[in-house]
């Protein structure tokens, strides 16, 4: 198992999945597909934890992909889809650019970072173009946010943005203590779920989660 990991480049490949789920959210319409995105992204992350567990043989590694999975993979999910459902709107989100601009800047968001951090960069973890690519998923997702208007689009900008920072984190240190990345997990969900009921009043009281007219309200 370990030599077919390292024979096809398993991690690298898997990473590459994280970005293009990052990259596709500038064309998507719906706040439905930004789930579905942030479900496979978070998948994804788990299947590299778990094939670096494999590689360098640290159980530890093991509990921190089942609990990537748990709380990323499946309750933040479902989550998610109960809110979407509870805030009784359509769903289709519109963004302050064209999708066709927005994919257009996110792939030279990605050609920045690749450029940048192409030499003069020492990396002590497993692989450099994890590290990349984690920077990448980072400025993709502060970009989501920056473009998009719906309140809980944003929140899934947040999330994508965490699952980078994971990554990068990840990639540098071969895994945090489990303790750690136990407490890491649960402020993301407890974070989630505030963030979630706060998104739902908000439309309930205002009768609209669009930033865009959320702000003739101001004084």
């Amino acid at each position: 198992m370990k030599a077919w990991l390292e024979a096809y480049s398993i991690v690298d490949f898997i990473s590459v999945g994280l970005l293009l789920t990052a990259v596709t959210l500038n064309a998507f319409k719906s706040i439905e597909s930004y789930v579905k995105a942030y479900t496979i992204n978070s998948w994804l992350l788990a299947c590299l934890v778990a094939a670096v567990a494999v590689l360098m043989d640290e159980p530890h590694l093991y509990v921190a992909a089942l609990l990537t999975l748990a709380t990323k993979g499946v309750l933040i999910p479902l989550f998610l889809r109960k809110i979407v459902r509870q805030m009784r709107i359509t769903h289709i989100i519109h963004p302050a650019i064209s999708n066709a601009l927005s994919l257009a800047l996110s792939s030279l968001l990605v050609a920045v970072v690749y450029a940048s951090l192409k030499t003069g960069i020492t990396v002590t973890g497993f692989s450099r173009n994890v590290l990349q690519i984690a920077i990448a998923v980072i400025l993709i997702s502060l970009f989501i946010m920056i473009t998009r208007k719906k309140a809980l689009v944003m929140v899934m900008g947040l999330l994508f943005m965490e699952n980078g920072l994971f990554l990068a984190g990840f990639s540098l240190t071969f895994g945090m203590p489990t303790i750690i990345e136990l407490g890491v997990l649960f402020d993301v969900l407890m974070g989630v779920i505030i963030l979630g009921i706060f998104v739902v009043q908000i439309r309930r009281t205002f009768a609209t989660a669009d930033l865009d007219k959320l702000t003739v309200l101001k004084g």
